[in-house]
């Protein structure tokens, strides 16, 4: 076989082995359930300002971010949405529930316009960890995202795959909730769409509800007395 058609039978099998994996973790598609099994991942949905280092401890290379992650309700299902319009290694990263319990796919677009596929789960730590599952696109290989201090700061990793399950670390980014110096003992009051912290007020026949984010705030909008009418059951 010569070389040329030794990496067309490569590639060919490259695409079978992603869409093979993909597969193997469809994605829940009724909203209901996928909101249920994202609910876990809830803590994320918020504005975050941070500052990223390539090394810890050293200012070289270091940058500044800020993302927002808001709820999308689409016919695809449910999704949670981090968007960074100067996000160093990702812009966009759609998560959403897979049919496999306690799995989750995720769909990233990186600053080069790359949209890459992972997939993963929470560790016993409650961190989500999110793996490339593209053999031949590995220009972020896992993602690793967790919240500390009773969800006001978000430490999320990025690193590239080397060989086998050897990965080196890209760069680490530590973000702190915008808002997140309220008072404490103060009563929090539930988005009326996703159960969540509720800090945007939406109106519906002369009454104030709350919405965590702006992707439940346009939900709401579209479909309020759907949601209103859940929320009464």
């Amino acid at each position: 076989m010569n070389a040329k058609r030794k990496n067309i039978w490569l590639s060919v099998l490259a695409v079978l082995f992603v869409a093979t994996t993909v597969v193997g973790l469809e994605i829940v598609e009724d909203q209901a359930r996928g909101k249920k099994a994202l609910a876990a991942l809830q803590d994320y949905v918020g504005t975050w300002k941070g500052a990223g280092q390539v090394r810890r401890g050293s200012t070289q290379g270091a940058w500044i971010e800020e993302s927002e992650w808001v709820w999308q309700f689409d016919k695809q299902g449910a999704a949670i949405v981090q968007k960074s319009a100067k996000g160093k290694f990702v812009r966009q990263l759609e998560l959403r529930a897979a049919q496999q319990q306690g799995a989750f796919v995720a769909t990233v677009k990186t600053p080069q316009g790359v949209e890459l596929q992972f997939a993963g789960k929470l560790d016993e730590s409650g961190r989500l960890v999110l793996v490339n599952k593209d053999p031949q696109n590995q220009v972020v290989g896992r993602i690793s995202i967790r919240i500390v201090a009773a969800g006001k700061r978000m430490i999320v990793m990025y690193e590239k795959l080397l060989t086998g399950t050897l990965y080196t670390r890209l760069g680490e980014l530590g973000s702190t909730r915008k808002g997140s110096m309220f008072g404490g003992g103060a009563t929090m009051i539930e988005c009326i769409v996703s159960g969540g912290k509720g800090t945007i007020p939406v109106m519906f026949n002369g009454k104030t509800y709350y919405v965590c984010c702006s992707g439940c705030r346009d939900y709401f909008n579209d479909n309020a007395a759907e949601v209103v009418a859940a929320a009464a059951d």
